[in-house]
């Protein structure tokens, strides 16, 4: 009976009112809120009971209006250069600059009565209601224009065209220019007040004072209105009007308000909202957000009137609320207490108490069975069916078998059709989603292991890219399998991959909470919101914190009836996607709020700065209150960057060690990839270091000049010495070529050539064709090496153990086959690698011919030995003739003197040493046998090796 007396009275508790957010209800506990207005910059403009405030959407900060006698104030209105206005009881009127009240007018004593109104013409003159209409101009200079013929003062209200309204006694007045006006005389037997109410048409209508009627004037007829409030009498009203939207505003004296369209429908089923609060002022931003300010409990912010917000409902108020399900009409949903609730036109009632944490709840339409945690329930919750032991995680039905499949921590499940007895598969994994592909016989399982496909119980692990898929919901979207990962969307067709939706594509988050396919949309939740998917467009719609999501922190959410309810951190929710519009926002302007320069902050918007000051840290802020610290920014740096950079405004623009040039810095603000048509500019220059000036060049210049001057004076007296080198050089490089000559001369010689020639001639004289033949050749052959070698400063050591091998077998024909030769070159010697000087060696071998072996009796021989020691050619030639001495004795008999050849060899080992570091050395020894008797010479030549 306890029970059902609860449930009866839970019902009709509900009075739905739009989405909102409370800010400042710590900052500002204990203030009275009068009036609020929008700066230019965005913020916030509040004053109070305490004076002014400021809020820029992220913190509130108390304004100077020390000026001020009294720290009530009140009326703040703005005039077309943005600056803002308000006054206090006493009179003294106030504009705000920088931050701090300055005195604008101080109404005369007389001139007061016990409330004024303040509002600003379309020229910015200033208009005070109070005994008179005084309106001061930008001089300070004031004139009453009219007089009130009533002890009390008048709204003045703001039409579009720019005409001011106000009432006196029985007519409606407008001001314009300097001139009140009558517009309209009504009738005598309306007693009360009239205050004037501009549309968001711009069309005009009256209220009552204190009350919720009034009516319109159309030509010389007017229509009442009457806004149907509960009557009390002791409740009266103040109106708020919105001049975007076709809303008045009644705030109760008793707390909470009315909304109305204008033309008298109710919003909200006429119900009491924000009930708990007492409204005192409104406003309608730039971004279509609307302000509710109260009495000492902050401001009721609303982003968006077309949320309904479902958290003041009494019976749901201390319930965290978790999942949420439909059926045909309704929706239901539950939470941490274990209770469920009905959500039915627009009422919540309680329906289910007694069970543990709500963990799952979803009605199957296919039996009309209310699934809750482990246990199954008729369609009133009344009746449990069964007990099937574990929570669900996911239920699924098939529709041809009526089979019905269910994920559990314990693993796979199915119901037996006729007892939903629960049968346990042979997959025991934890698992999260379940799908089956009926047309293919496959079950989709999300396990904890990854997405499985269960096909004649074998399971496939399903990848992509290579990689296990973990996903934590898997739903059928027509012929499709859109999977639910912390990296996006995976859809698959066919069992194959199809295509991947992410961030890039249009998603909010890439981490997915939930998917749900209704008919042509797909619905996704994420960590940032919830979206809308077109399928038939591709095209997406948002619903965020931005658009009046209580937070990001999503539990679950349904669809129904055109209307999303989401269940949130904050309670739940509904909305409806067609009245979300991705709109494109007006965004706000970015401001350069400080500038650190080498860690020094700059005390002014310096723009010239010296060469070392080049290290800059720049905070910048946007005020944005819908988009809040969703809010980005994107900089570059003309001058230094090539691209545009997008980052939080919580990170500085940095910029290390910035070389001198002129820059410009473009900041401008960025919200889901749309950014802003305006950006703030900072230009500043960073100056030349002193040696790039162009005075510094200018002298660098003269003294270059200078010295090279200075240099081509001692070049030219360098070129001529080096030209007496040169002809130096070129004198010692004659003397090398005659000394070339001469050993070409020395070889070539007529007796050799005689000889030769002899030698050929006796071979022809005895038929003996195949000799001569050969021995021309070889004689040909050793003609055109001595020519080849002419052209040659150096040969290598093949080349020239060719060359006298040639002359030796040459000579040997002289001496009848008396005479033998031996040429021997060590092996680690690199013969085509290894050069020496041309025409070095042939002039001793020669001498050792004709001085040594031409004069001996007997076995004649000659041996050439290359070795190789350290840096050195070592060359030897031996040969075993009389001996020097015995060889000087008999040129001195002939009068001959030293050989030509030796003489000219030693002339050019003088002038190949001239020039060089490692000399060529020339050693020569005299043989003698046992009996010291001459056996011969050796000449040993240490040659510097030459390696190419």
């Amino acid at each position: 009976m306890k029970i059902i007396i609860a449930l009866f009275l839970s019902c009709f508790l509900f009075a739905q009112q739009p989405s909102h957010l409370l800010i400042g209800d710590e900052e500002l506990a204990g203030v009275n809120i009068y009036s609020i207005i929008q700066d230019s910059d965005n913020s916030i403009v509040l004053s109070t009971n305490n004076g002014l405030y400021r809020y820029n959407s992220l913190n509130f900060f108390s304004l100077d209006s020390k000026i001020s006698n009294d720290q009530s104030l009140f009326g703040l209105v703005k005039d077309s250069k943005g600056r803002i206005y308000c006054y206090n009881l006493i009179g003294e009127i106030f504009y705000l600059e920088n931050n701090t009240l300055k005195l604008f007018y101080k109404v005369p004593k007389n001139y007061l009565t016990s409330v004024i109104q303040l509002q600003i013409d379309n020229k910015d003159n200033v208009l005070i209601s109070c005994k008179h209409i005084i309106q001061i101009n930008s001089q300070k200079k004031a004139a009453i224009i009219y007089t009130f013929k009533s002890s009390e003062t008048s709204n003045l209200v703001k039409s579009p065209d720019g005409k001011l309204y106000l009432t006196d006694k029985n007519e409606i007045l407008f001001v314009q220019d300097k001139k009140v006006n009558t517009h309209f005389h009504y009738p005598k037997n309306v007693l009360n007040i009239i205050k004037p109410v501009i549309s968001n048409t711009g069309s005009l209508s009256f209220i009552y004072n204190t009350t919720t009627n009034g009516f319109v004037i159309n030509n010389a007829d007017i229509k009442k209105i009457n806004y149907k409030t509960p009557f009390d009498s002791s409740v009266t009203y103040n109106y708020h009007c919105s001049t975007k939207l076709p809303f008045i505003w009644f705030a109760s004296s008793k707390n909470g308000l009315y909304v109305f369209n204008y033309n008298g429908n109710p919003a909200y089923q006429n119900q009491l909202i924000f009930k708990e609060y007492f409204i005192s002022s409104f406003l309608e931003d730039d971004e279509g957000n609307i302000w509710l300010a109260t009495f000492g409990k902050g401001i009721i912010f609303i982003p968006n009137l077309n949320v309904v917000d479902y958290t003041n409902v009494d019976v749901i108020k201390n319930d965290d609320l978790y999942k949420i399900t439909k059926n045909k009409s309704e929706v239901y949903f539950g939470g941490s207490r274990g209770a469920i609730y009905e959500l039915k036109n627009e009422k919540i009632k309680l329906i289910k108490q007694g069970e543990r944490k709500i963990e799952f709840l979803k009605f199957n339409t296919e039996d009309n069975y209310f699934y809750v945690n482990g246990k199954v329930y008729n369609a009133a919750i009344s009746k449990e069916i069964k007990d099937q032991l574990y929570s669900k995680y996911d239920l699924y039905c098939n529709m041809a078998t009526s089979l019905k499949w269910y994920t559990t921590r314990d693993g796979l499940y199915y119901m037996n059709p006729n007892s939903l007895e629960p049968v346990k598969t042979n997959f025991s994994i934890r698992s999260y989603g379940i799908v089956e592909d009926e047309k293919n016989n496959t079950l989709w399982l999300a396990a904890s292991t990854g997405v499985e496909l269960i096909k004649n119980n074998k399971s496939i692990k399903l990848n992509y890219n290579g990689k296990p898929i973990f996903a934590s919901k898997i739903v059928k979207v027509n012929n499709e399998f859109w999977l639910a990962t912390s990296s996006g969307i995976l859809i698959f067709e066919n069992e194959k991959f199809k295509k991947r939706i992410t961030v890039k594509n249009g998603l909010l988050s890439d981490k997915i909470l939930k998917i749900l396919h209704e008919e042509n949309y797909v619905y996704i939740s994420s960590n940032q919101g919830i979206q809308q998917l077109n399928l038939q467009n591709n095209q997406f719609k948002n619903f965020t914190k931005s658009d009046g999501l209580l937070s990001n922190a999503i539990f679950d959410f349904e669809t129904l009836d055109n209307w999303v309810y989401v269940i949130t951190a904050k309670g739940l929710q509904k909305f409806s996607f067609s009245e979300i519009q991705n709109i494109k926002y007006v965004l706000p302007k970015v401001s350069i709020n400080k500038i650190v320069v080498n860690g020094e902050v700059l005390g002014s918007l310096k723009q010239e700065f010296e060469p070392n000051k080049n290290t800059f840290e720049i905070e910048v802020s946007a005020i944005s209150h819908r988009f809040s610290k969703q809010l980005k920014y994107a900089y570059q740096l003309e001058g230094y960057d090539k691209k545009w950079y997008i980052s939080t405004f919580d990170n500085p623009i940095r910029y290390t060690k910035l070389p001198s040039g002129e820059y410009v810095l473009k900041v401008k603000s960025v919200y889901n990839n749309q950014s802003s048509n305006y950006s703030n500019t900072y230009k500043f220059q960073i100056q030349t270091e002193f040696w790039k000036t162009k005075e510094f060049i200018f002298i660098l210049v003269l003294l270059f000049g200078l010295v090279a001057y200075a240099i081509y004076h001692f070049r030219l007296k360098f070129l001529l010495q080096q030209k007496n080198k040169e002809i130096e050089k070129q004198k010692f490089i004659q003397e090398i070529n005659k000394s070339k000559i001469m050993a070409i001369k020395s070889q070539m010689n007529p007796h050799f050539i005689f000889n030769a020639l002899n030698s050929i001639q006796e071979f022809i004289l005895l038929n003996k064709k195949e000799l001569a033949s050969n021995y021309l050749a070889d004689f040909a052959d050793l003609m055109r090496s001595y020519l080849q070698h002419s052209q040659e400063d150096e040969v290598t050591i093949k080349d020239e153990i060719e060359t006298l091998n040639l002359y030796l077998k040459l000579e040997k024909i002289r001496f009848d086959n008396d005479f033998e030769f031996e040429i021997f070159c060590q092996a680690t010697i690199i013969q085509e690698q290894t050069f020496i000087p041309s025409f070095l060696l042939q002039p001793f071998v020669e001498n050792a011919i004709k001085h040594g072996l031409l004069h001996k009796n007997g076995a004649k021989k000659i041996e050439v030995k290359f070795e190789e020691k350290s840096n050195y050619i070592v060359c030897e030639i031996t040969d075993n003739g009389i001996g020097r001495e015995a060889s000087q004795k008999i040129n001195l008999k002939r009068n001959k003197h030293q050989s030509f050849a030796t003489k000219a060899s030693q002339t050019r080992l003088e002038l190949l040493n001239q020039n060089s570091v490692n000399k060529i050395e020339l050693q020569i020894f005299d043989l003698c046998d046992a009996n010291k008797q001459s056996s011969g010479t050796k000449v040993v030549l240490l040659i510097p090796k030459i390696i190419r």
